[in-house]
């Protein structure tokens, strides 16, 4: 899962052209709640804390992912 806070999801989307408070609200009554979807990922991803850390997060995910298709442990 690749999350954000919910003030930095909000500010993003707000952010896009043509999108409004009533858009965002129905986007997300139609989702799975963040904590939901928390709970049941494998990963998480945070961007919330910057490009660099996304990115050192995404690159520990794949070194453990290829570990184990090696038959290596993580």
């Amino acid at each position: 899962v690749v999350t954000a806070s919910a003030e930095i999801q909000r500010a993003r989307v707000l952010a896009r052209p043509g999108m409004s408070e009533k858009k965002l609200v129905s986007i997300l009554a139609r989702q799975v709640p963040d904590a939901e979807k928390r709970k049941r990922a494998d990963f998480i991803i945070d961007t919330g804390q910057g490009f660099d850390a996304a990115r050192a997060a995404v690159n520990a995910i794949v070194a453990e992912l290829v570990g184990d298709k090696a038959g290596k442990p993580a």
